[in-house]
């Protein structure tokens, strides 16, 4: 039976970013690989936990990938593509791996923009042309995406729509319909615990 309410939880980078520094305001979003892997530990066996990674990190297969592996797990990688191949950052050929590893490939934008800010025009090609590239990179389907930042807008919600995205994440926090279209995300940080984040599914 699935469950009535689910928590989405969005990580970024796991451990210390290789071969780049943060980027502006991603340093509290980099979780520690021993407070990583608790809350993995937490997660494994439930169906009302959600796992899913945003920018398309190395670490994601350096490190979340067999973490999820040893453990059963299945996550949604949200990839940047315009970053795919840049220090720090996964290769075209990564994204390959990880489907094959039987991980979800998502769209999250082109070159992770804010997209309340953009002409329609370049919204539009932003959206389009960031899900075109996953799919041929990836060789799969691509109907899912995280909005970057977490900012939209009717104008933004309207275009998703019209492309037809099964669902669409955000970064609103709390729990949600696992049926809805617009998915709330709880991103983790530096300042959370394994505990912390499966009491907000009791409501503790």
């Amino acid at each position: 039976m699935a469950a009535a309410q689910i928590l989405n939880l969005g990580f970024h980078g796991i451990g210390r970013p290789l071969g780049r520094d943060y980027g502006a305001g991603e340093r509290p979003y980099w979780v520690g690989q021993k407070t990583f892997e608790q809350i993995l530990d937490a997660c494994a066996g439930r169906d009302d936990v959600w796992l899913s990674f945003d920018d398309g990190n190395a670490s994601d297969l350096d490190v979340a990938l067999p973490a999820l592996e040893r453990r059963g797990l299945t996550a949604t990688f949200f990839i940047v593509p315009g970053w795919l191949g840049e220090p720090g950052f996964l290769s075209k050929r990564d994204l390959r791996e990880l489907v094959d590893a039987g991980m979800t490939i998502g769209n999250h934008g082109l070159a992770h923009q804010d997209w309340t800010r953009l002409p329609r025009e370049r919204l539009e090609y932003e959206v389009a042309q960031g899900r075109r590239l996953l799919e041929q990179l990836a060789g799969v389907e691509v109907d899912l995406l995280a909005i970057p930042y977490g900012s939209y807008d009717d104008a933004v919600l309207d275009l998703l729509r019209r492309q037809s995205y099964e669902h669409v994440y955000t970064s609103d926090g709390g729990l949600s319909d696992p049926e809805a279209w617009l998915q709330p995300r709880e991103l983790v940080t530096t300042e959370h615990t394994a505990p912390e984040l499966l009491a907000m599914l009791t409501g503790a």
